[in-house]
């Protein structure tokens, strides 16, 4: 054999590139870090507030010049609670791994701060995908029985809740059917993920990241986001520790798609629901890219074009409907669209996402091991202190991805 690259491969020099490391996943999160923070703290085992459910309405009317006073009845004040929940993303060094890469000007990046940056990104990922969950960890059903097969068909779920990498559960009332397998693809096109091995589960079970069910309390472990604002009960009976089945003007609304797609009808009857039911203004709008391309569709033959040497039919602008703000977030779900009015859709947080620095460092060491622990946390919750200030409408048209 003559000389050739692989018979020189050990006299060549690496000569790197001075730019940054690509992420090869989309962790871009449009909603969660843009959240306001409440100014209400804590109190026992979270944050109270207090809502009047029922008005005294027996005790008013029209009545006789002579008649008896009216029955009175009384205001109904009762106290809701957003209980904080615990997030955390655990990042685990050896010690060569660490001296190998410490601040090395032939490495790419020094270790440690390359594993927190990129860990801070996949937990505020994380943490928005949760906005858009009920807070009880399921992430999308399995759609048709999946038998001794890597591929696994998804429904009623958004494809960039999962990442190439994660680890799932498939949970059967109660038992798992597939327990801690990771995703190796992602087809978002065919909503299609391949696992790194062999699996059979039921039809319409429900996803889960790993471990997410395992002992979880009645309202679950994750953030409670604005599926369960908006629920009327179905998903949970009580929402915040108030009971929508005692309490109805508690719910929030929602308008079933039955797969009509996006007009301006739909978003002004969503509007006049609120306003109407409620007495409240919708300011803003969130919705996956694939109802703005909807809604682009209504407005776009409606353009102008002043400058017929730049024919662009798209939206240099941020796009609005009626005045409202219309945010694209990719990890709204692609069939649903969400109305409601920020002032009242907070983040209630005690320990914002930062690395754990309780015994006064934010590396320590690993017991037993050469090696060390970091990890990121998060305690706190969203929650809403009027859900009828939210609306979503599901079961979309959804155009192909």
């Amino acid at each position: 054999m003559g000389v050739d690259m692989t018979t020189i491969d050990g006299l060549l020099k690496r000569v790197y590139s001075s730019g940054s490391i690509e992420n090869m996943q989309n962790m871009e999160a449009e909603t969660f870090p843009k959240l306001p923070k409440s100014a209400r703290k804590p109190k026992g085992d979270g944050f109270y507030f207090p809502v009047n459910v029922e008005g005294n309405q027996r005790g008013q009317g029209s009545q006789n010049e002579l008649e008896a006073l009216r029955t009175p009845a009384s205001q109904t004040p009762i106290q809701g609670r957003v209980r904080p929940k615990v997030f955390t993303h655990t990042i685990r060094y050896s010690g060569l791994s660490m001296e190998m890469a410490k601040g090395d000007e032939d490495s790419f990046a020094d270790n440690v701060t390359f594993q927190v940056d990129e860990g801070i990104k996949d937990s505020t990922k994380e943490l928005n995908a949760q906005v858009f969950r009920s807070g009880l960890g399921q992430i999308a059903q399995v759609n048709g029985d999946v038998t001794a097969s890597t591929d696994l068909i998804f429904d009623n779920g958004c494809p960039t809740h999962f990442r190439v990498g994660q680890y799932i559960d498939v949970i059967n009332a109660g038992v798992k059917e597939i327990d801690s397998i990771k995703i190796s693809a992602i087809d978002i096109e065919n909503a299609t993920l391949t696992l790194a091995s062999v699996q059979t589960c039921t039809d319409d079970m429900w996803v889960y990241r790993e471990n997410t069910a395992d002992n979880a309390p009645a309202d679950g472990k994750e953030l409670a986001g604005l599926p369960m604002v908006v629920d009327d009960g179905s998903i949970a009976a009580a929402y915040e520790n108030i009971n929508r089945t005692t309490y109805p003007n508690w719910d929030g609304f929602t308008i079933a798609g039955g797969g009509a797609s996006i007009s301006n009808d739909l978003l002004q009857r969503g509007e006049s629901r609120v306003k109407v039911l409620a007495g409240r203004k919708v300011k803003k709008i969130i919705s996956n890219t694939s109802q703005m391309r909807k809604y682009l569709d209504i407005v776009t033959p409606l353009k102008r074009f002043v400058d017929k040497k730049k024919m662009d039919s798209g939206v240099e602008e941020v796009p609005t409907w009626n005045g409202k703000e219309w945010v694209e977030d990719t990890d709204c779900p692609f069939d649903t669209l969400y109305m409601y009015d920020p002032d009242y859709f907070e983040k209630f947080e005690i320990y914002a996402l930062k690395l754990d620095d309780n015994g006064g460092g934010t590396i320590k060491w690993d017991p037993g091991y050469d090696g060390f622990v970091s990890y990121l946390k998060y305690y706190g919750n969203t929650g809403s202190t009027n859900p009828r200030t939210m609306l979503a409408y599901t079961g979309l048209a959804t155009p192909t991805f």
